[in-house]
């Protein structure tokens, strides 16, 4: 899918698992979050008809708007560049389902995060994070986990299911 250009591992797969477990159908709206290249975006408009808020800090919304344009699905994908833990735009309307696929780590711990995004969703609606994780608390992390030659994989925002679910 996308010529490999997935940004998340397994990505095609677990996206594929989290879009039934959020249940959505045709005409859904989701918000996805933290959508990289935006080929999740992508994904859950085409294989389920979903409208999707597609929403990067890093990657731009014009390049995600050609790709969705590319996919013949721009119509249904709204391209977003921006930080989550800012706030999206007051008219966005409240959505079906939150979809964040190994992306959470970067922005999650922000306090009050949580709840902002309960705001964002109508009732009834659902959150399906698909994220890569510690089985335990690791500790201090050390080079080469910190430091990866000029590019930081951020191994200390990883951390175990029980430090997420006390967080």
């Amino acid at each position: 899918y996308d010529r490999g250009r997935w940004m998340a591992p397994g990505g095609l797969l677990l996206a594929h698992q989290m879009a039934e477990r959020l249940a959505l159908a045709p005409g859904s709206t989701v918000i996805d979050l933290g959508c990289g290249l935006g080929q999740s975006s992508v994904f859950l408009a085409t294989a389920y008809g979903a409208s999707v808020v597609s929403l990067d800090l890093w990657v731009s919304a014009e390049d995600r708007r050609h790709a969705a344009a590319a996919a013949g699905v721009g119509g249904r994908i709204t391209p977003l560049q921006g930080d989550i833990r800012r706030g999206l735009p007051r008219e966005c309307p409240p959505v079906d389902a939150i979809f964040c696929l190994q992306a959470f780590h970067t922005f999650g711990t922000h306090r009050g995060l949580l709840q902002y995004l309960a705001t964002l969703v109508r009732p009834g609606g659902r959150l399906c994070v698909a994220q890569g994780c510690f089985s335990e608390e690791p500790g201090e992390m050390r080079p080469p986990f910190t430091n990866t030659d000029g590019w930081d994989v951020r191994y200390d925002t990883y951390h175990s299911p029980a430090w997420w679910r006390a967080h």
